[in-house]
Protein backbone atom coordinates (compact mmCIF):
# COMPACT_ATOMS: atom_id res chain seq x y z
CA UNK A 1 0.00 0.00 0.00
CA UNK A 2 2.84 2.48 1.02
CA UNK A 3 4.64 1.88 -2.27
CA UNK A 4 1.53 2.36 -4.72
CA UNK A 5 1.52 5.80 -2.81
CA UNK A 6 4.26 6.93 -3.67
CA UNK A 7 4.24 5.86 -6.88
CA UNK A 8 1.07 7.71 -7.32
CA UNK A 9 2.81 11.05 -5.13
CA UNK A 10 5.26 10.83 -7.92
CA UNK A 11 3.17 10.32 -10.89
CA UNK A 12 0.99 13.22 -9.59
CA UNK A 13 3.88 15.46 -9.02
CA UNK A 14 4.44 15.95 -12.79
CA UNK A 15 7.33 15.83 -15.65
CA UNK A 16 10.19 17.67 -14.38
CA UNK A 17 10.69 19.69 -17.11
CA UNK A 18 13.26 22.43 -16.32
CA UNK A 19 15.11 24.29 -13.37
CA UNK A 20 16.10 27.57 -13.68
CA UNK A 21 18.52 29.00 -11.51
CA UNK A 22 19.57 33.17 -11.00
CA UNK A 23 22.44 33.69 -8.57
CA UNK A 24 23.65 37.38 -7.42
CA UNK A 25 27.31 37.84 -7.08
CA UNK A 26 29.50 40.73 -5.93
CA UNK A 27 30.02 43.96 -7.88
CA UNK A 28 26.76 43.40 -9.32
CA UNK A 29 27.07 40.52 -11.61
CA UNK A 30 24.33 38.27 -11.79
CA UNK A 31 24.01 34.83 -13.79
CA UNK A 32 20.19 33.58 -15.14
CA UNK A 33 20.80 29.53 -15.61
CA UNK A 34 17.84 27.19 -17.07
CA UNK A 35 18.73 23.92 -16.63
CA UNK A 36 16.71 20.98 -18.93
CA UNK A 37 15.58 17.79 -17.71
CA UNK A 38 13.29 16.69 -20.18
CA UNK A 39 11.93 18.83 -23.41
CA UNK A 40 11.71 18.42 -27.02
CA UNK A 41 11.38 22.13 -27.45
CA UNK A 42 13.67 24.14 -25.32
CA UNK A 43 12.85 27.21 -26.87
CA UNK A 44 9.08 27.14 -26.74
CA UNK A 45 8.90 25.24 -23.45
CA UNK A 46 10.90 28.59 -21.84
CA UNK A 47 7.72 30.54 -22.52
CA UNK A 48 5.37 28.42 -19.39
CA UNK A 49 8.31 28.50 -17.51
CA UNK A 50 9.09 32.29 -17.70
CA UNK A 51 5.46 33.19 -17.09
CA UNK A 52 4.94 30.60 -14.16
CA UNK A 53 8.00 32.26 -12.30
CA UNK A 54 6.68 35.67 -13.24
CA UNK A 55 3.23 35.05 -11.93
CA UNK A 56 5.46 33.51 -8.65
CA UNK A 57 7.44 36.77 -8.08
CA UNK A 58 4.69 38.76 -8.08
CA UNK A 59 2.66 36.62 -5.58
CA UNK A 60 5.80 36.80 -3.41
CA UNK A 61 6.09 40.44 -3.42
CA UNK A 62 2.40 40.51 -2.77
CA UNK A 63 2.90 38.09 -0.05
CA UNK A 64 5.45 40.60 1.69
CA UNK A 65 3.19 43.86 1.46
CA UNK A 66 4.90 44.76 -1.53
CA UNK A 67 1.99 45.63 -3.85
CA UNK A 68 3.55 48.77 -4.65
CA UNK A 69 6.65 47.55 -6.23
CA UNK A 70 4.78 44.31 -8.05
CA UNK A 71 2.45 47.49 -9.61
CA UNK A 72 5.76 48.86 -10.36
CA UNK A 73 7.04 45.50 -11.88
CA UNK A 74 4.08 44.95 -14.40
CA UNK A 75 3.99 48.74 -15.78
CA UNK A 76 7.76 47.92 -16.90
CA UNK A 77 7.44 44.70 -18.34
CA UNK A 78 4.20 46.22 -19.83
CA UNK A 79 6.79 48.75 -21.84
CA UNK A 80 8.90 46.30 -22.64
CA UNK A 81 6.03 44.39 -24.22
CA UNK A 82 4.77 47.32 -26.05
CA UNK A 83 8.63 47.95 -27.48
CA UNK A 84 9.13 45.02 -28.63
CA UNK A 85 5.60 44.13 -30.43
CA UNK A 86 6.26 47.82 -31.93
CA UNK A 87 7.46 46.94 -35.18
CA UNK A 88 6.25 43.80 -37.59
CA UNK A 89 8.78 41.03 -38.53
CA UNK A 90 11.65 40.34 -36.17
CA UNK A 91 11.39 40.99 -32.51
CA UNK A 92 12.97 44.55 -30.96
CA UNK A 93 16.30 42.88 -29.22
CA UNK A 94 15.86 45.99 -26.60
CA UNK A 95 18.13 46.45 -23.94
CA UNK A 96 16.81 46.53 -20.28
CA UNK A 97 18.00 49.48 -18.02
CA UNK A 98 19.11 47.45 -14.92
CA UNK A 99 21.03 49.75 -13.58
CA UNK A 100 24.57 48.46 -11.71
CA UNK A 101 23.28 44.87 -12.61
CA UNK A 102 25.20 43.32 -15.27
CA UNK A 103 24.88 39.64 -16.90
CA UNK A 104 27.58 37.56 -16.41
CA UNK A 105 28.33 33.77 -17.33
CA UNK A 106 30.83 31.30 -14.79
CA UNK A 107 31.73 32.81 -11.56
CA UNK A 108 34.73 31.52 -9.77
CA UNK A 109 32.94 32.61 -6.06
CA UNK A 110 29.84 31.73 -4.54
CA UNK A 111 27.08 33.57 -5.51
CA UNK A 112 25.65 36.05 -2.49
CA UNK A 113 22.16 34.68 -3.15
CA UNK A 114 19.96 32.42 -5.54
CA UNK A 115 16.69 32.33 -6.53
CA UNK A 116 15.77 28.82 -7.81
CA UNK A 117 12.49 27.63 -9.59
CA UNK A 118 11.32 23.99 -10.81
CA UNK A 119 8.62 23.60 -13.03
CA UNK A 120 6.75 20.27 -14.06
CA UNK A 121 4.13 19.32 -16.23
CA UNK A 122 1.33 16.92 -15.95
CA UNK A 123 -0.03 14.50 -18.56
CA UNK A 124 -3.13 17.19 -18.88
CA UNK A 125 -0.67 19.55 -20.43
CA UNK A 126 -0.78 22.01 -17.37
CA UNK A 127 2.36 22.87 -15.27
CA UNK A 128 3.19 23.36 -11.90
CA UNK A 129 6.49 25.49 -10.11
CA UNK A 130 8.21 25.04 -7.32
CA UNK A 131 9.89 28.07 -5.75
CA UNK A 132 12.93 28.95 -3.31
CA UNK A 133 14.82 31.86 -2.42
CA UNK A 134 16.85 34.27 -0.27
CA UNK A 135 15.31 36.30 2.08
CA UNK A 136 15.88 40.20 2.36
CA UNK A 137 15.97 43.24 0.35
CA UNK A 138 13.13 41.59 -1.79
CA UNK A 139 11.76 44.44 -3.45
CA UNK A 140 14.86 44.47 -5.12
CA UNK A 141 16.32 41.29 -5.58
CA UNK A 142 12.94 39.69 -6.76
CA UNK A 143 12.05 41.93 -9.41
CA UNK A 144 16.06 42.08 -10.33
CA UNK A 145 15.56 38.26 -11.07
CA UNK A 146 13.00 38.58 -13.45
CA UNK A 147 14.07 41.46 -15.47
CA UNK A 148 17.73 39.51 -15.41
CA UNK A 149 16.41 36.35 -16.64
CA UNK A 150 13.52 38.36 -19.25
CA UNK A 151 16.76 40.20 -20.49
CA UNK A 152 18.40 36.76 -21.29
CA UNK A 153 15.46 35.79 -23.24
CA UNK A 154 15.79 38.65 -25.24
CA UNK A 155 19.15 38.03 -26.00
CA UNK A 156 18.55 34.19 -27.11
CA UNK A 157 15.02 33.24 -27.91
CA UNK A 158 14.13 33.27 -31.50
CA UNK A 159 11.45 34.98 -32.83
CA UNK A 160 8.59 33.17 -32.24
CA UNK A 161 8.85 32.03 -29.22
CA UNK A 162 10.14 35.76 -27.61
CA UNK A 163 6.60 37.04 -29.44
CA UNK A 164 4.68 34.35 -27.21
CA UNK A 165 6.77 35.31 -24.32
CA UNK A 166 6.07 38.84 -24.82
CA UNK A 167 2.07 38.43 -25.61
CA UNK A 168 1.86 35.76 -22.56
CA UNK A 169 2.74 38.47 -20.48
CA UNK A 170 0.36 40.92 -22.16
CA UNK A 171 -2.19 39.14 -21.05
CA UNK A 172 -0.83 38.03 -17.83
CA UNK A 173 -1.24 41.54 -17.24
CA UNK A 174 -4.90 41.80 -18.60
CA UNK A 175 -5.96 38.84 -16.45
CA UNK A 176 -4.39 40.57 -13.58
CA UNK A 177 -6.19 43.81 -14.50
CA UNK A 178 -9.77 42.54 -14.85
CA UNK A 179 -9.10 39.58 -12.33
CA UNK A 180 -7.10 41.81 -9.67
CA UNK A 181 -5.91 38.89 -8.17
CA UNK A 182 -2.01 38.03 -8.31
CA UNK A 183 -1.85 38.24 -4.70
CA UNK A 184 -4.36 35.31 -4.28
CA UNK A 185 -2.55 31.63 -4.71
CA UNK A 186 -5.34 30.74 -7.35
CA UNK A 187 -3.51 33.14 -9.96
CA UNK A 188 0.02 31.12 -9.27
CA UNK A 189 -2.01 28.78 -11.78
CA UNK A 190 -5.17 30.04 -13.19
CA UNK A 191 -3.01 33.99 -14.55
CA UNK A 192 -0.80 31.73 -16.35
CA UNK A 193 -2.71 28.79 -17.95
CA UNK A 194 -5.08 32.44 -19.42
CA UNK A 195 -1.68 34.03 -20.58
CA UNK A 196 -0.97 30.38 -22.46
CA UNK A 197 -4.70 29.80 -23.94
CA UNK A 198 -7.15 31.58 -26.11
CA UNK A 199 -9.65 32.45 -24.23
CA UNK A 200 -10.93 36.14 -23.91
CA UNK A 201 -12.02 37.58 -20.85
CA UNK A 202 -15.80 37.90 -20.23
CA UNK A 203 -16.29 41.10 -18.33
CA UNK A 204 -19.70 40.10 -17.42
CA UNK A 205 -17.93 37.65 -14.86
CA UNK A 206 -15.59 39.97 -14.20
CA UNK A 207 -17.34 43.14 -13.16
CA UNK A 208 -19.01 41.15 -9.98
CA UNK A 209 -14.99 40.63 -8.55
CA UNK A 210 -15.15 44.54 -7.82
Amino acid sequence: MIKRFWERFRRDRGLHKASVRIDFFPEGKVRPSIFWHRSRDQENDTVPLVLYLYARILFELAEMNDVRVARELMGFVEQVCELVLAQEGPASRIRLPLGELSLTGDEPEQPLRSYQAELFQFQDGNFRLEFQGSIGKESFYLPAAFLVLLQSCLDNLGDEPLHLLVRGMTRLHNYYRYRRDFWESTSLTAGPVFALGKEELRLEKTESTG
